[in-house]
This record gives structure tokens, sequence and C-alpha cells, in this order.
């Protein structure tokens, strides 16, 4: 059975996932003139004791298939999910397809089959055995609502015609002609804020003023165009700077004996881990860094939030277990020695289960990272606690061998993660800016940047502070921002 729940955004809109590298969940909005006319028509198909087909009818971009997705989410008691005819299916075949994969009756709920992508064509055979078909499955299955969207006039007056030869009024009555209203243009920055918050985005986070947003509104014809528009735009504004830039991702990777994972999701969003430009802000608003950002987030080039979406910036932690056993199974002497002497002892099976569980081996692999609170879950034992600070006290001095320990202990994990030993820790760009390693997993490169604290030293204030001069180091060094 083909229903589908799988709703996706306009294509229109779907650049910008490619911008910012995930999926989004469905975005239905309610328009209740196209809710309550799918509604009458529900209730024409109970009282004659038999399924309509029905005409979807609005210029393009409109949102005439989101009416049909629409009824479904926001009127569930009413209809049943939809059913999707794929696109592959010739008009011949379409009755054989309903026959296969139309759910059976659901109690008072309504079926509503879309039939989408289906303009203009030269089968006529094709159309009236599609039409025949339909008349005598729709006869049958009052519960069905046959919903085929179109945009031309014409070809619509030619279908209209054949199917009421067919099947009269009871088939196709006058009122099955839906003319879609949309949301009214109004509501479209609201409708592209909710979008962009699927993202974890604000206008600021990619650069667009309010005000550009208004014009693109009053220069579109329909919600469609509108997010054709500022989609492009957007996506212009990250992709092609990322590209002409050439800017890496930037990852950084923050260890602790600290409840360190829960004071990163303070300063991150939850389910992708970027950096959220209000919270860094917020923690650490009078330091340094912190002042420099406020000035900068007056013009929407230079907005924390956009340089964040440019470089795509990630926030990851690994825990003080990782950081003690990476020194035991892939450290210098010295590394190894330190968590020794502090009681820590090797484990190849704890080493394998604490790295694959950490937060740069899912983020690498593409796994959701599983938990999201700002609360210390779990403990670990008091002689890695020690070894760790032993560790940590010599970052100062030994913070590339370090970082080298963690890389090569993820790495015997990772069959996919690749590095030069010798070229890809503590490169220098020129300038000021170093970063402490570069790798790759599969096609994808990554810049990461190692921030190992004490547990005195682990809360969100700190790490904003950290995070947002490198930013700014990284935003000098690829001329996003003047000094």
């Amino acid at each position: 059975m083909t229903v589908t729940t799988d709703i996706r955004i306009p294509n229109r809109f779907e650049s910008m996932q490619e911008a910012f590298g995930q999926e989004i969940r469905p975005l239905i909005v309610p328009i209740d003139s196209d809710l309550h006319a799918l509604q009458a028509l529900r209730d024409r198909a109970r009282v004659q004791n038999g399924g309509l087909l029905c005409f979807i009818l609005g210029s393009t971009g409109i949102g005439k298939t989101t009416a049909i997705h629409s009824a479904a989410v926001h009127m569930p008691d009413t209809f049943a999910p939809v059913a999707k005819v794929p696109p592959e299916i010739r008009f011949r075949d379409v009755a054989g397809w309903l026959t296969a994969n139309l759910p059976a009756p659901q109690g008072s709920k309504a079926t509503l089959v879309l039939f989408d992508g289906r303009e203009l064509s030269d089968d006529d055979v094709g159309i009236r055995q599609l039409l025949s078909s339909l008349n005598q499955l729709l006869r049958r299955r009052p519960d069905v609502l046959f919903c085929w969207p179109t945009t031309d006039s014409e070809w619509h007056a030619t279908l209209r015609t054949t199917a009421e030869t067919i099947g009269g009024a009871n088939f196709v009555p006058k009122e099955s002609d839906l003319i879609v209203s949309g949301p009214p243009a109004g509501e479209w920055p609201t409708v592209l804020e909710r979008l962009l918050l699927q993202f974890g985005k604000t206008y600021d986070d990619v650069g667009i003023a309010q005000d550009l947003v208004g014009k693109y509104c009053a220069e579109s014809k329909t919600i469609g165009d509108f997010l054709t528009q500022v989609g492009l735009v957007i996506a212009d504004r990250i992709t092609k700077t990322r590209t002409i830039k050439r800017l890496p991702q930037l990852v950084f990777v923050i260890t602790s004996s600290g409840d360190v994972v829960g004071e990163a999701n303070r300063i991150r969003r939850a389910g992708t881990q970027a950096l959220a430009p209000e919270p860094l802000l917020g923690y650490s608003p009078r330091s340094e860094a912190g002042k420099w950002w406020v000035e900068r987030n007056r013009a929407s080039d230079h907005h924390l939030g956009y340089i964040i979406s440019l470089f795509d910036a990630r926030l990851v932690t690994m825990t003080a277990s990782a950081m003690v056993y990476s020194c035991l199974h892939s450290g210098t002497p010295d590394l190894e020695k330190a968590a020794t002497e502090q009681g820590a002892r090797a484990d190849k099976g704890n080493a394998k289960r604490i790295i694959e569980a950490s937060e740069i081996y899912r983020f690498l692999k593409g796994e959701q990272i599983p938990e999201f609170t700002t609360g210390k879950k779990g403990g670990h034992q008091d002689s890695t606690a020690k070894a760790y600070a032993a560790i940590q006290a010599m970052s100062a001095k030994r913070h590339k061998a370090i970082n080298q320990a963690l890389c090569r202990l993820t790495k015997s994990h990772l069959a996919e993660m690749s590095y030069d030993e010798d070229a890809d820790f503590e490169v220098s760009h020129g300038g000021n800016l170093i970063t402490d390693a570069m790798v790759k997993y599969a096609t994808r490169a990554y810049s990461l940047e190692f921030h190992h604290l004490s547990e005195a030293q682990c809360g969100a204030a700190g790490m904003a502070s950290y995070i947002m001069d490198k930013l700014r180091t990284y935003s000098w060094h690829h001329q996003l921002i003047p000094r």
C-alpha cells in the first residue's frame, strides 16, 4: 500500500536543504477555505453514497498539492493519510494501481487520492479507460475523493466534459472543481519563517533583511513564486559564498571531565549540533569577542548567525573517558604515562564503546545524537577524572599530541575517516590562523578546532567566548569581515 505522509516542502525551496545539509520535516499550512471546501466534498460523497472525481485548480505555486496534504494533517478525524499515485503509473494502469494499493474504508474518514503531475496528454484512449474504471470504483467507495490538480483551463475543460459523459453529476459534480486559495500574501513571511525554523535558522542566520522579504512578497504572484525567489537568494548567499571563498566546514570539539554535553547544549541547536548565535552572545556578552560580535551584528552580511551558516559551524563534545582512552591506546608515551600514573588502564573493548558513543564519531557518520538536555547525566570513575586532569594540564604544551591521539582512536573505529598525520595537524594558513586538524570522512572535509577544559572551566560562557573568538579569526582570514 502506498499511503504517504512523506510531505516535502515545495521543490522551489529544496535548494536550502543542500545549503544546510539536512532534510526537514513537512510544513503544511492550513487554509480554512480550502479545508472547508474539501470537507464539503467529503460530505457530498457520503450523502450520495459514492466517491467523487475532484479537480484541484489554481496557478502553479499556489499550493494545490499542499491543500490536499493539509486536509489530512489538520483534519485527521475527517481524512485518512493521503494516497499518492506514483507519477510513473500510466493513465490506463491507474485503476489497477488503485485496486492494489487503495486502503480499506476507515470508518467515517475519507481517503484523498492525489493524482499529481498529470498536465496534458495525447493518450485519449488511456484517459477514457482511466475515467471509466474510476467511475466504477468510486460508485463502490463513498470514502474516496480522487484529487487531480491541474493548471491548464482547456485541459481541465476537456477532462470534465469526458468525465460528465461517462459518469454524470454524481461522478464529477460542479462543486468538485476546487479552486485553491493558498495562504494570503500577508502570511507568506510567516511561512518562510517556519521553513527557516526547521533548519534552525532565522533571517539573520541567512543574511537576509526583512525589507527584502517584503519586496519579494510584493513582486510575487503566488507563495510558490515567493519561496522560489527567496530560496534561490538564500541558497546563493550561502552556497555561492562558500564556493567562491572556499570556506571550510568548522567543527568545534570540546572535551572535559565536567558536564561538557549539558553546557554545550546551551549554545547549539537541538538535532543538528549547529552553533546558535543568540545563546553564544547571551552567555558571553561582555567578553572581548562577544562585544566585537555585538557590533558586527548591525550589518546582515557580518551577523554572527550568517557567519555560522557560511562555515556550517557545529559543536560536538568528547568525554573525559574518550580523552583518556585515546591517550592510553593512541597517544605518545608521555600522555600514556600521565594517564596510567593516575590509575587509568587500557581496555580495547571499553575504548571502542566509548569512541563509538562519542558525538564526534556520530556526527561524522551522520548518525542522530540521541539526547539533548542541559543537565548532567552519568559519570566516570575517579581514576578517569584524575587521568583527564593530568592530560588536560599538559594541553598548553601538548595540544597537538592530544588532538592526534583523539583523531587516531576515532579513525581506528571509523574506516572512512582519513588525514595525513604529518601535514593535517596545526595547519598554518598564514597570519594568525592555525587549524588544529583537517580531516575527511568519505569525501567531505572538516576543519576541527579542539578545546580541552578542566572540570572547573567547563561552562557555556567560556565555550562561547572561545568559539566566537575563533569564528572572528576565520572570518578575518577569509575576508568575510574587514579587520
